[in-house]
């Protein structure tokens, strides 16, 4: 039985009814992957229920043409949902599925509370490897409850249905919910969804994560020295909070 709150998603972005697969995926698929290591064979296993590969989107089930060019294919991509036991490691699991299938993929992601998170991957030919793939960059969203989206969160969910895509190869509909998922991270820091160059917003959003990195270990350090040193620390955080507010007025 499928969760209200991923239904909730698929129905928000109304993927042709010709597309529905429905198949429910073997967790061993996964789990015997030669490249996975003991710690995160012990995080599928404990945090991932069942995995259902919900709609494969294809030339024969949508009027969207094969895309292929030196880099890349995208012949066709499929659309899986993770059934979580807990929200814990989702972002590593997104990972784990994203290498495992060849396909490029959407992963939705969603727990009994109706919490859900949503993950794609770009992906492109192995340089090292001939016929193999491998994922550019993992874009998956932290935990949001579909019961109460926030402003942004909304917008993001309704920027993805489908009929608004550009439908001409699965290479412009991936490239565009990449597009998506890059404005949706940029919300974060600005509270706004608003679609604008991926480009140059992944530069500028790789040193906004650089700087709340930076920010956390200067607070777990204050704790451990003495007073003339917190006051130093305490004027880089303000300096690196500074730079992370202008980064974010130009996301």
């Amino acid at each position: 039985m499928m969760s209200k709150a991923i239904e909730r998603i698929w129905n928000a972005i109304a993927f042709p009814e010709a597309a529905l697969l429905g198949k429910r995926v073997p967790k061993k698929q996964f789990l015997e992957s030669g490249e996975l290591v003991a710690s995160d064979k012990k995080l599928f296993r404990e945090n991932v229920k069942n995995v259902y590969w919900e709609y494969t989107l294809k030339s024969s089930t949508c009027l969207v043409l094969p895309y292929r060019d030196n880099e890349r294919e995208y012949l066709e991509v499929a659309v899986l949902q993770v059934e979580m036991i807990t929200q814990k490691g989702h972002k590593r699991i997104a990972e784990i599925i994203h290498r495992a299938i060849p396909y490029p993929l959407m992963l939705g992601f969603y727990t009994e509370s109706g919490d859900i998170a949503l993950s794609i991957a770009p992906k492109r030919f192995s340089q090292a490897e001939q016929g193999a793939f491998v994922a550019e960059r993992f874009y998956t969203t932290s935990w949001m409850n579909s019961e109460s989206f926030k402003t942004q969160e909304a917008a993001f969910v309704a920027s993805l249905e489908w009929n608004s895509m550009p439908l001409q190869t699965y290479g412009t509909v991936y490239n565009a919910w990449a597009d998506r998922f890059i404005a949706h991270e940029c919300s974060v820091f600005t509270g706004a969804f608003t679609i604008g160059k991926a480009g140059e917003r992944l530069e500028q959003l790789t040193r906004c994560r650089e700087i709340e990195l930076k920010i956390s270990e200067l607070r777990g350090q204050i704790k451990k020295v003495a007073f003339n040193r917190q006051v130093e620390l305490n004027i880089q955080i303000k300096k690196f909070e500074q730079e992370l507010k202008q980064l974010a007025e130009s996301l």
